[in-house]
C-alpha cells in the first residue's frame, strides 16, 4: 500500500490542569491514506479537536510521533512545522477562521500569503468558488454571509494548497439537513479526488454516511 498522507503512532497529549497535567489523548495510532474519508466520533469533551490539532501538526503531542504524507512533524522546530502544514494539510475550524472584515476572495488568497501569491492563485480561489456554487460571491463581505455560504468559503480555502489531508471540526454544527448533506457530498468528491480527510464529529447524518470509508470513536481521549 502507497504511504499513507496522515500516521500517528502511540500519540499522547497532556495539559495543565490547574496544577495537575491531564492527559487529553492516550496513545492514539490511526492511519489515514489518499482517497480514504473517515469520520471520528466524539462528545463534547471528548478530545476531538485536540487530536486534529496534533493530527494537523498545530501542536505538538507530548510522546509519540505523527507523519504527513511521509514526512515526521513530531521532532520539528515551529517554523519548519509550519512549512510543512501549510503544504500537507487543509483545516476547516469549528468556527471557519475567517475573517470577517474582508472579501471572500482575500480570504481564500489568505494561504498563499506566506509563500508570495503565485500567478495563477486567483484563477484558482475563482474555480474554487463555482466548484462550491458561491462565485456569485467573490467580492462579498465575509460578515453578511450566512453560515453555509461561510462553510463553503472555508472549504474553498482549505482546498486553496491542494493538501494531502482535510481535516474538519464540526463541519455540519451550523447547518440544516439539506446543507449537511450538499457538503457530505462534497467532501466524498474530494476524497474521490484522492485527497484524505478526516472529520471530527458527533453529527450522525455525518457518522451514518454509507459512504464513508472508516468510522472511529474517541472517548475519554481513547480511539477505538
Amino acid at each position: 500500500m502507497s504511504v499513507a498522507a496522515l500516521s500517528a503512532r502511540s500519540v499522547t497529549k497532556r495539559v495543565a490542569d490547574g496544577r495537575a497535567r491531564r492527559e487529553v489523548l492516550k496513545d492514539v495510532s490511526l492511519d489515514l491514506h489518499r482517497g480514504e474519508l473517515v469520520v471520528i466520533r466524539g462528545a463534547s469533551g471528548s478530545g476531538k479537536t485536540t487530536l486534529l490539532a496534533v493530527l494537523g501538526g498545530m501542536l505538538l503531542p507530548t510522546s509519540g510521533e505523527i507523519w504527513l504524507d511521509g514526512e515526521p512533524v513530531s521532532r520539528l522546530r515551529d517554523h519548519q512545522r509550519a512549512q510543512i502544514r501549510r503544504a500537507k494539510v487543509g483545516y476547516l475550524f469549528q468556527d471557519f477562521g475567517l475573517i470577517e472584515q474582508m472579501s471572500v476572495l482575500d480570504n481564500l488568497l489568505l494561504p498563499l500569503v506566506p509563500e508570495g501569491r503565485a500567478n495563477d492563485a486567483r484563477t484558482r480561489a475563482l474555480a474554487l468558488l463555482e466548484r462550491f456554487g458561491i462565485e456569485s460571491l467573490v467580492h462579498a463581505s465575509v460578515a453578511g454571509l450566512s453560515g453555509g455560504e461561510r462553510q463553503r468559503v472555508a472549504l474553498a480555502r482549505a482546498r486553496m494548497l491542494v493538501p494531502a489531508v482535510l481535516l474538519l471540526d464540526e463541519p455540519t454544527a451550523h447547518l440544516d439537513t439539506g446543507r449537511a448533506r450538499t457538503l457530505m457530498d462534497d467532501l466524498i468528491g474530494l476524497a474521490r479526488e484522492k485527497t484524505a480527510v478526516l472529520i471530527a464529529s458527533h453529527d450522525p447524518r455525518v457518522y451514518d454516511d454509507a459512504r464513508v470509508t472508516r468510522r472511529a470513536d474517541l472517548h475519554d481521549g481513547v480511539l477505538t
